[in-house]
């Protein structure tokens, strides 16, 4: 079983960055991905966003002691989908808890077909218990996706465990206790690391500058070069709970995934199904063997 050592939150773009007085998912979504759609949203929990009607993936069977629903096994680096099969691909406080965010980009960039929708949002740093954590460079990003880093990677488990405000993090510990208990937390993550079992953290942290650079970055990294355009974005989003950053990006592609693009979706007029791979894991299958738990794999 993973680690667990983050709780998630519920947490466009006209340059420079601005947010309207009000403003919500169901705003945005209507706006960027509309009704009829065909998508997928990652790691819903029990917080699922509002007005599309997605297919959902986790890799977890549970989460804080409450059973995760979903469809069928994914994570934020793998997708049950064939190419180009996608109208969107949802995301909301997931892509932080990536160990290899641009693996994970890349990953959604394949599954989308030319004019379709990354819905994207991180916690802002600034207003969570990461604030004490630099922003992530995108540089650093990079690298993570050249090592091909995994949930088992210990490099960054001693920086968010020392990182975190731990007033905010773990409230109910004492202040004179927390030093013994960053220690406990932080052996018992290489443990588990060492030991083959992912960790579950807020592995990169984010504010508005890093994280729209690394998108336009990924526009010329040799690795990537994908064709894609920031449309829109939001500060201090949703409204409701103004922890996030919100950023909305259309894939373009060429000619030939176009042409592989229509073919699926009219395929999948005939057979909803049609977008999965055949090697698709029901969610529920995956929770039987594996007695929920999960990671990346």
């Amino acid at each position: 079983m993973a680690v667990h050592a983050a709780a998630f939150a519920t947490c466009g773009f006209h340059h420079p960055l601005k947010s309207p007085l009000r403003v919500t998912h169901e705003e945005k979504l209507r706006r960027w991905i509309g009704a009829g759609r065909i998508g997928v949203e990652i790691g819903a929990f029990n917080q699922p966003l509002p007005f599309i009607r997605p297919v959902y993936v986790d890799c977890f069977g549970a989460f804080c002691g409450e059973p995760v629903k979903a469809d069928y096994y994914g994570h934020a680096g793998l997708l049950p989908f064939r190419d180009n099969s996608l109208d969107y691909v949802a995301s909301s406080h997931v892509l932080e808890h990536a160990p290899d965010p641009v693996a994970a980009l890349a990953e959604w960039y394949r599954v989308l077909r030319p004019g379709g929708i990354v819905y994207l949002v991180v916690p802002d740093r600034r207003f969570t218990w990461d604030h004490r954590r630099a922003p992530t460079p995108v540089e650093h990003m990079l690298e993570d996706c050249e090592r091909g880093t995994t949930p088992c990677d210990e490099t960054h488990i001693d920086e968010f465990v020392r990182g975190v405000d731990w007033a905010q993090f773990s409230p109910a510990t004492p202040p004179a206790e927390v030093s013994a208990r960053q220690a406990e937390l932080a052996q018992s993550m290489h443990h588990a690391a060492t030991h083959g079992i992912g960790v579950n953290i807020h592995f990169h942290v984010f504010e508005p500058s890093n994280l729209i650079a690394t998108i336009e970055r990924l526009r010329t990294w040799e690795r990537t070069r994908f064709d894609w355009q920031v449309v829109d974005t939001a500060e201090r989003f949703p409204t409701e709970a103004p922890i996030g950053i919100l950023a909305v990006i259309r894939v373009r592609k060429g000619l030939r995934d176009a042409v592989e693009g229509a073919w699926h979706r009219w395929r999948t007029r005939f057979d909803e199904k049609h977008p999965l791979r055949k090697e698709a894991e029901p969610f529920a299958e995956f929770v039987r063997k594996s007695d929920g738990a999960g990671g990346g794999r």
